[in-house]
């Protein structure tokens, strides 16, 4: 009988516990003598569907990641000046370009993207590049070379154009955020192909050349190009994604219209086990190739399909969004404290216009009972925190015209009154515990100017001036359990009146930027802490007809869209103070509604697939 030593080379590995699992560990056996289990690791490759376009669209650029992704121009049945951007679920209508075109180029994330060249309708060759900062797009500076069927890497301030006709060209430019510069010339001539990487390590690959449908790949080092190991198959109008050392090619047409995928590690290309499940050409593509995203392009007719391809060693539960128990009254501003499953949400405005609301409700995670009554109705986004046997309700809009400085505490049945804060003001932000809480920014009709940026923290029987915030923000939203651990996220900036991305994190002296921006600017949204250096933002606004749906986790490290609110709300009482999941109640659709939208986070965990036990 065969040995495994005598079969592979190597010996079974005698292991107390599973090794870290990563890509490195594809295809090896250990035995986990804690378990007695023999085990191995076997890397997860799969295509499956995403949300659809809401066009029909060929010859687009792309750009972004696979859950914050741009789907840029396109033709339909002329060249079209169409954007949309893809939450990870769904695609929304995003600003449109400039100069309507197709056969373009995209490059960059889907808040600082660049779409590059292209066909106008006359039809002739473009120039064009156009910069979008997450709304709207700006002209940039032109291409050298006008050109179409062109690839292109990088980002908004770093980007890479090549390739691309007619005539058929090996010209590369590089663009420093305003201008184009020349860059090292392809060693092959072609258009139609597709591109990765960064601006100084590029990848090109595919493409066409009459009569050569190209299997040749080239690398950029940000000087010169290099050409590397070729792709197991030729093909023409594929899309690409990734970087130069951990790329995907997807689709194309060979000819014929293909729905293989291929895989390339810095060496060599393999042909993926997973193939997308709409063949198809002239598609654009994001992400990475551990997470892509394929979109639009050309079966027998023109499609809106999109494609995630996920290739890694882990095994992924989505969050997911459900309805849960309706709130006694439809509602908008209103506090919330606690939790999914002990929940409260107090004062805010009901559907009177200019009616102010005292009333409390606590929720178990399934329905709704009248809890005590604020000693004063109050609304218009009142600071909140604590839980819902300890909560704090603060300041706000007091029906009559005056904005209040006054504190509320909740012990599970009544509120009684607190310390004031030092400034009346609404539409600021509040985060932490009944004894522990912090107060930051809002506006202050008496001070001059209106809107400030100062913090105040709470001890359970006082409010003192805590570190002033590093902008003047508003309408943002806040999360943390204490003070020495508040992470602000979103709002809008004043002045000018600016919807932002960016977070902050307090430490209970101070204000700092954090790294990390939320990937849809936004205001009126809710921030609810999981941990304590996670949280989950959920919902808001752009614009008066714009309601978000998509939700966002930060991680400690980044935020990503994870799914999507059933109704996308303004204005809404959230709740979250710990654990896995956080709810949105109420809020403004435009009209005020009445539901409980709770959200659970995904999950994520290593999959070791099991061969025996002994």
């Amino acid at each position: 009988m065969s040995e495994y030593s005598g079969i592979r080379g190597t010996r079974v590995k005698y292991l107390a516990s599973d090794p870290t699992l990563n890509t490195s560990t594809e295809g090896q056996v250990w035995y986990n003598s804690t378990e007695g289990t023999l085990k191995s690791l076997v890397q997860i490759k799969a295509w499956s569907a995403g949300g659809n376009l809401n066009n029909s669209i060929r010859n687009l650029g792309g750009a972004g990641t696979q859950t914050a992704a741009l789907a840029i121009g396109g033709f339909t049945t002329t060249p079209v000046n169409n954007t949309e951007e893809y939450s990870g679920f769904s695609w929304l209508s995003g600003g449109t370009l400039n100069t309507a075109r197709s056969q373009l180029a995209g490059a960059g994330i889907q808040t600082a993207g660049l779409a590059i060249g292209g066909r106008t309708p006359a039809p002739a060759a473009s120039n064009a590049t156009e910069e979008y900062d997450g709304s709207a797009w700006t002209a940039g500076g032109n291409l050298g070379t006008a050109r179409y069927n062109l690839a292109a890497a990088g980002i908004q301030t770093a980007g890479l154009a090549f390739g691309g006709g007619p005539p058929f060209t090996d010209a590369t430019e590089e663009y420093n955020g305003s201008a184009w510069t020349t860059g090292g010339a392809l060693n092959t001539s072609r258009a139609e192909l597709a591109g990765a990487g960064t601006q100084t390590a590029g990848l090109g690959f595919g493409g066409y050349n009459p009569p050569t449908y190209f299997d040749s790949t080239e690398e950029y080092n940000g000087s010169a190009w290099t050409s590397v190991n070729s792709m197991n198959t030729g093909r023409s109008m594929l899309a690409g994604a990734g970087i130069q050392t951990a790329a995907v090619a997807m689709a194309g047409n060979l000819p014929g219209n293909t729905n293989a995928t291929e895989e390339y590690d810095g060496t060599n290309w393999t042909t993926s086990s997973a193939s997308l499940a709409t063949a198809r050409r002239l598609l654009s593509g994001a992400g990475t190739r551990a997470a892509g995203l394929a979109f639009g392009g050309f079966t027998t007719a023109n499609t809106a399909a999109t494609e995630e391809y996920n290739s890694n060693i882990t095994a992924f539960t989505a969050a997911v969004v459900s309805s849960g128990g309706n709130y006694p009254a439809v509602l908008q501003d209103a506090g919330g404290a606690g939790t999914v499953d002990a929940g409260l949400v107090f004062g805010g405005l009901s559907g009177t216009p200019g009616a102010y609301t005292a009333s409390s409700n606590e929720y178990n995670g399934s329905s709704w009972t009248a809890g005590g009554n604020l000693a004063t109705a109050r609304g218009i986004y009142l600071g909140n925190a604590g839980t819902q046997t300890a909560a704090l309700g603060f300041g706000g809009y007091v029906p009559g015209g005056s904005f209040s400085n006054s504190t509320e505490e909740y012990n599970g049945s009544a509120w009684t009154g607190g310390g004031n804060m030092s400034n009346p003001r609404y539409a600021h932000q509040g985060a932490g515990s009944q004894t522990d809480a912090l107060v930051f920014g809002g506006i202050n009709p008496s001070a001059a100017p209106t809107d400030i940026s100062d913090s105040e923290e709470y001890n359970g029987t006082a409010w003192t001036a805590g570190g002033n915030f590093p902008s003047v923000i508003v309408l943002g939203c806040g999360a943390g359990s204490a003070t020495s651990s508040i992470l602000q996220a979103g709002g809008r900036s004043s002045p000018p009146s600016t919807l932002i991305t960016t977070t902050n994190l307090y430490n209970g002296t101070a204000w700092t930027a954090n790294p990390a921006s939320i990937v849809t600017a936004r205001q009126e949204l809710s921030g609810s802490t999981r941990t304590s250096d996670t949280m989950t933002v959920m919902g808001g606004f752009l614009s008066p007809s714009f309601f978000l749906r998509n939700c966002e986790e930060y991680n400690g490290t980044s935020f990503s869209n994870t799914a999507n609110l059933v109704t996308g709300t303004k204005g809404v009482a959230g709740a979250g103070a710990s654990g896995a999941s956080a709810m949105v109640v109420g809020g403004e659709t435009p009209s005020k509604i009445d539901s409980t939208q709770e959200y659970v986070q995904g999950t994520e965990a290593v999959t070791a697939s099991t061969l025996t036990t002994s």
